[in-house]
């Protein structure tokens, strides 16, 4: 398997799992209010964890969605402009979503240390580690890097060469 058959493997992964898990919640909600309907009681700890399950979602499944073309996108300068200015502007933005997305590492990487050396918890319904809930930020991002990495690509002249998916041994 190629580097790049693996980093399909885990973004398919990642947006299936993720859109099952929100399926789930919407499930569990669903059963939530039938049984506060009938006063049977609550599933208390289904709020806290739709957070966590929601937050780190978002994290994980961009890079699929990025990939779907199914992110959240403004395209009605690119229709107005001309096609060589609009190519222009979205390999533009595909590197400010790079440097972004680098952004997001490194602040993500910091604070996921952080939680991890001080052993922070996070106290609710449960007592989960933070580094726990913020693994999923630098995880994430490094998705997001690889998948403009690659929209990059796509656009000739903007990558050198040895992005070329040709070259023996390249990504």
């Amino acid at each position: 398997m190629t580097l790049r058959q693996g980093y399909d493997r885990v973004l398919e992964t990642s947006g299936t799992l993720v859109g099952m898990v929100y399926g789930l919640i919407a499930l569990l909600m669903t059963v939530d209010i039938g049984i506060r309907a009938a006063n049977l009681g609550a599933l208390a700890w289904l709020t806290e964890l739709t957070e966590y399950l929601m937050y780190a979602g978002t994290f994980l499944a961009a890079a699929w969605a990025l990939r779907q073309g199914a992110h959240v996108r403004v395209d009605v300068l690119l229709t107005l402009l001309p096609r060589r200015a609009a190519a222009g502007l979205d390999i533009a933005m595909d590197a400010l979503g790079f440097a972004i997305a680098a952004v997001f590492l490194w602040y993500g990487s910091i604070a996921l240390a952080d939680a991890w050396g001080n052993h922070n918890v996070q106290y609710k319904t449960w007592a989960v580690p933070e580094w726990l809930l913020l693994a999923a930020i630098p995880v994430g991002a490094v998705l997001l890097m690889v998948e403009f990495a690659l929209r990059l690509r796509r656009a000739p002249g903007v990558l050198p060469d040895f992005m070329d998916p040709t070259r023996k041994g390249g990504f």
